[in-house]
């Protein structure tokens, strides 16, 4: 557990460089979904499209 903590903690001071409370569950969400990814390989665009097509947004627009 504490290596996938790790991981993540070092994955979003790596992309983002500062981590800001309000974004806090954002980053987190990434870091689970690269996480329980890692394994696809080739499947992985696949997937992505599968999620692409299926997905349903509940809000017209998010400011960052």
């Amino acid at each position: 557990m504490r290596i996938v903590i790790s991981n993540a903690k070092r994955s979003i001071l790596d992309t983002y460089h500062d981590i800001k409370a309000e974004f806090l569950q954002l980053y987190l969400n990434e870091s689970c979904y690269k996480f329980n990814r890692r394994y696809f390989g080739f499947r992985l665009f696949d997937r992505l499209e599968l999620c692409s097509c299926t997905y349903g947004a509940d809000f017209k627009h998010r400011i960052y």
